[in-house]
């Protein structure tokens, strides 16, 4: 495996977003994900002065975070959300992003059919079509209507947009349980982007400690329980010819209290490890 193909995001370093990005620079990474709130809670020089920041880093945004609650809403919630998206669009483009990951709803006003769905994704398409962005759908563990890779795929499929693709992370996956067989089935040239993260312990049934778990409590690959887990994931989809990045996703609080170089060093501690170990699965496998 080829670890430029790693990225890492923001949401584990503590600083100002010039540190984090020194810090992921020094550490070898030369793509991450970036957050709106990134760019808009940064106070010296505005957002003029973040986007410079970000340009002149050297680094590649490969994934614009998140658009969240879009699909299945109507009436003034929709005309917000349909605001909120050519915001986040525009932001992506004075940064030189090209995907947007858009979160499957957990919204209660929310409609949950398919259709509703696909039609709204695809006004998403519409919009970034002019501008060279792409529209990542990612299934949410604790989604209201779509929790698994197999209905976000159906959707997918129902969109029928070039520009519209999957994005999955490895969390939502393992804390449904949900079987890894049918990812060959998914054509990889839609899977867009494939987010990793481990955890220290077992993942629980109740949707609350999953929720807690995510955006508190993530580790690196290497680090928790999960490791072989999250080995046997990546085999399968380069096995099926998956070609595009990985992004680690590891939300946790204690990570903030620690200096930002040296999270990024076990960042890079846990690419080293999964690239040697899934290298070595390939080649045990003949591939």
């Amino acid at each position: 495996m080829d670890a430029s193909r790693f990225a890492i995001d923001t949401a584990p370093l503590q600083g100002k977003l010039q540190d984090k990005l020194q810090a992921m620079s020094a550490a070898g990474f030369s793509r991450l994900t970036l957050w709106a709130q990134d760019l808009m809670n940064e106070q010296e020089g505005g957002l003029a002065q973040t986007v410079r920041t970000v340009r002149h880093s050297g680094m590649k945004v490969i994934g614009f975070e998140a658009l969240r609650d879009f699909e299945g809403m109507s009436g003034r919630f929709l005309e917000y959300k349909i605001d909120l998206a050519k915001t986040m669009m525009r932001m992506m483009q004075q940064v030189g992003a090209e995907l947007l990951v858009v979160s499957a709803t957990t919204s209660p006003n929310a409609v949950g059919d398919l259709e509703t769905t696909a039609a709204h994704l695809r006004l998403l398409s519409t919009l970034a079509t002019p501008l060279g962005i792409r529209i990542g759908f990612e299934p949410l563990a604790w989604g209201r209507y779509v929790h698994d890779y197999h209905a976000a795929w159906q959707v997918v499929e129902m969109v029928n947009r070039q520009n519209v693709g999957l994005v999955l992370d490895s969390f939502h996956l393992f804390a449904r349980g949900i079987p890894l067989d049918d990812l060959y089935r998914i054509p990889m040239h839609k899977l867009f982007l494939v987010q990793l993260s481990d955890a220290m312990s077992d993942y629980l049934p109740l949707l609350e400690e999953m929720v807690h778990i995510s955006r508190h409590q993530r580790s690196f690959p290497g680090e928790g329980v999960h490791s072989m887990a999250v080995v046997d994931m990546l085999v399968r989809l380069e096995m099926a010819g998956y070609q595009g990045n990985y992004a680690f996703e590891v939300a946790n609080d204690e990570f903030l209290s620690q200096d930002a170089h040296s999270v990024a060093s076990r960042a890079a501690r846990s690419v080293d490890w999964l690239c040697r170990t899934v290298s070595q699965r390939l080649q045990d496998s003949g591939c």
